[in-house]
């Protein structure tokens, strides 16, 4: 898989297996019950191509990072402004899991009188060891602001210069070997009622219970934070009488569901609503953020001011001192340790009308209010302002709380240890999304069917998604004013999708001709949407205030310019970017989260299909598929950094062009 250059490319080797035991029973005529036995297991491998061969960290002489062994050989990541990365991945790589979910599920269905009754439940065992890297090899960033003429975003100087002279304006590694042997285990349950109220009207209800259980290392010692009188302190889990999972689950997991359709046959109508409640599973890399804390893993990061190189990287250039504890300055990971549930209120209404025996239309619309959402928090960051970050942080050190025991093997001068940023993930985010539909079916007849839609929405929230970011930071601009992350999401106002199959007539009524063409069918589905939402930001912390790895929260100034007009919409020139300019040096920008929306798509795929019925267990088919099939350019998201110099151009698709695939299908 290509990454950058050549020579540094990533190799992915995945195994998948799945195996189901099942039991159907007929109790009674009114009384059915299905239960299951799953086993999946999901083998992950990821390398790069130096692994094993090519220890460039060696051959270039920086000390302090490249470690993991031969298996993690490779160079270092170097992310200089304005130009594409260079090195192999910093991230997750190399790295080894083996995910195995153990699950038994049961499901009884009874029908009494005019109650369509379903209860069931399932139980899940997940057992997750992995051993895998971030920055081992060092990452390095480089922008232009320490050669520019007057110290300030006054849009000279070079990135490249200042790689050139050995000196980023942040560099970061993480000392020693993360892995982990995590197990956890899942339960819900469920009653469901469909209740025929009459002849043309059913009510639906039910009622679903989840519980999660954190998770935890049989193995390794993980950390988390606990506030006393708002001051952060470490422990470990499973000593002093915290939780082994790092924070307490919630007990309370209810979720109501409920919907009412009612039919007016006369009219040909039959309306629909309904409200529900579902939780959101905590993403399980939320856990593997503590694996890259102390004191296993040291994270350290070295930033300078945008514009004045600090003395430290000026004397130490790309190498790391040996990572202690007490006296290396790292980062530190943390997520609350009684955070609330998250959930999903989600609410429809929908009118249908029959138009003929065949054909219905639909009229919808869908809503939904996300709550707790998980966001990051640099609860760390400094007020924005020239000089060194590290005294003006909130807090500069940590300390694990007395009695705490540490795993042996590390070097310890002082359990109290010097802290950069702490990302503290915290369930405090919503989301909004409105959407009405429209939607025609057709079901299959006279040797055609179709399922057409049209939506219009409109999808808000007040954090970027820490784990998946759109084309934005994933973390916040401005620690201190959250509300300010308030803007557009995925939001996809416009989307048509079309889907259609059509049994193509035969050629004359009998012969060779009659032969060939008959019992061919043609498939297509069509997609067109308007385009996605992005942030127009900064290219390094200009503001001074702090970052994460590998993020640029920092966005632009909004100059009051047409940001669209004339001679845009093109792939040279997206966007109007003189309606955009770099803030000052030291300062936040003033524009929105994904304020700007990108190209949109469309996507015409089509297959050819015919079926031989060669004896009556035995069937070929032949099939001709062809995807983007019009050939037609899906242009990527724009540049968006407004101090790179490809700012407002596209230089890649964001689908493929035609292709083209043929297929034998034998089936007995």
């Amino acid at each position: 898989m290509p990454q950058n250059l050549p020579g540094f490319g990533a190799i992915h080797n995945n195994f998948s297996q799945n195996g189901t035991v099942g039991w159907n029973r007929i109790v009674s005529p009114s009384v059915v019950n299905m239960a299951n036995i799953t086993v999946s297991r999901l083998s992950m491998h990821r390398t790069s191509e130096n692994s094993f061969s090519n220890d460039i960290v060696s051959q270039l002489g920086i000390t302090g990072i490249g470690f993991g062994g031969e298996g993690a050989f490779g160079a270092p990541w170097f992310n200089v402004q304005g130009y594409s990365g260079m090195g192999d991945t910093y991230i997750a790589t190399p790295m080894h899991a083996w995910d195995t979910i153990l699950e038994a599920r049961d499901t009884l269905s009874w029908q009494v009188g005019r109650h369509s009754l379903k209860f069931g439940g399932s139980y899940r065992n997940f057992i997750w060891p992995m051993w895998g890297f971030f920055q081992n090899r060092g990452y390095y960033q480089f922008t232009n602001g320490f050669t520019t003429r007057t110290a300030t975003n006054d849009g000279t100087g070079s990135a490249l210069a200042s790689f050139l002279l050995g000196l980023p304006a942040v560099k970061q590694r993480q000392a020693g070997i993360p892995q982990m042997q995590l197990r956890q285990w899942y339960a819900d349950a469920f009653v469901q009622d469909s209740f025929q109220l009459s002849r043309n009207t059913t009510i639906q209800l039910g009622l679903r219970y989840e519980y999660m259980s954190p998770l935890k290392d049989i193995r390794y010692a993980n950390t988390n934070l606990v506030f006393k009188d708002g001051v952060p302190f470490v422990f470990i889990g499973g000593q002093q009488g915290f939780p082994e999972g790092l924070n307490y689950s919630s007990k309370l997991n209810f979720a109501p569901r409920t919907g009412i359709s009612h039919n007016i046959p006369r009219l040909g109508l039959v309306f629909h609503a309904a409200f529900g409640i579902f939780f959101t599973p905590v993403d399980m890399n939320t856990w593997c953020n503590q694996r890259h804390n102390v004191p296993y893993v040291f994270p350290e990061t070295q930033q300078s001011d945008n514009f004045t190189p600090a003395a430290g990287i000026v004397a130490s250039h790309f190498n790391f001192a040996p990572a202690v504890l007490g006296t290396t300055t790292v980062s530190f990971a943390a997520f609350e340790l009684n955070a609330p549930p998250q959930y999903i209120e989600q609410w429809s209404g929908s009118i249908e009308k029959s138009l003929g025996s065949e054909t219905t239309l639909e009229v919808g619309y869908l809503g939904s209010h996300g709550l707790h959402l998980q966001r990051s928090h640099l609860i760390n960051n400094a007020a924005p302002g020239p000089g060194a970050i590290g005294p003006r942080r909130p807090f500069k050190t940590l300390s694990f709380l007395p009695g705490m025991v540490l795993p042996s093997g590390i070097t310890i001068a002082n359990t109290t240890f010097p802290v950069s940023g702490i990302n503290l993930l915290e369930n405090s985010a919503q989301s909004w999304y409105d959407a009405g539909y429209v939607n025609i079916r057709r079901r299959f007849s006279r040797g055609w069917t179709f399922l057409a839609n049209y939506t219009f929405a409109k999808n808000l929230s007040d954090a970027p998604d820490f784990r998946s970011p759109m084309f934005e930071s994933a973390a916040p601009q401005d620690n201190s004013n959250l509300r300010a992350e308030k803007g557009l999401a995925c939001d996809i106002r416009h989307r048509f999708s079309l889907s259609a199959v059509y049994d193509l007539s035969a050629w004359g009524k009998s012969g060779f001709v009659h032969q060939v063409t008959k019992g061919w069918r043609l498939s297509t589905i069509f997609q067109a949407q308007s385009g996605f939402p992005f942030t127009i930001s900064v290219f390094g912390d200009t503001a001074n205030a702090g970052t994460l790895l590998g993020e640029n929260p920092i966005r632009a100034n909004y100059t009051g310019q047409p940001i669209f007009g004339p001679g845009t919409h093109t792939a040279t020139s997206w966007f109007n970017t003189a309606a955009f300019a770099t803030p000052a040096a030291f300062t936040f920008g003033n524009v929105g989260r994904n304020t700007v929306y990108g190209p949109g798509r469309q996507t015409l795929d089509l297959a050819l299909q015919r079926e031989f019925v060669m004896t009556e267990n035995i069937k070929l088919q032949l099939r001709a598929e062809a995807f983007n099939a019009l050939n037609h350019t899906n242009l990527g998201t724009p540049n968006r950094f407004v101090n790179t110099p490809q700012f407002g151009t596209i230089t890649e698709t964001a689908t493929p062009g035609r292709e083209i695939q043929l297929g034998i299908r034998l089936s007995f």
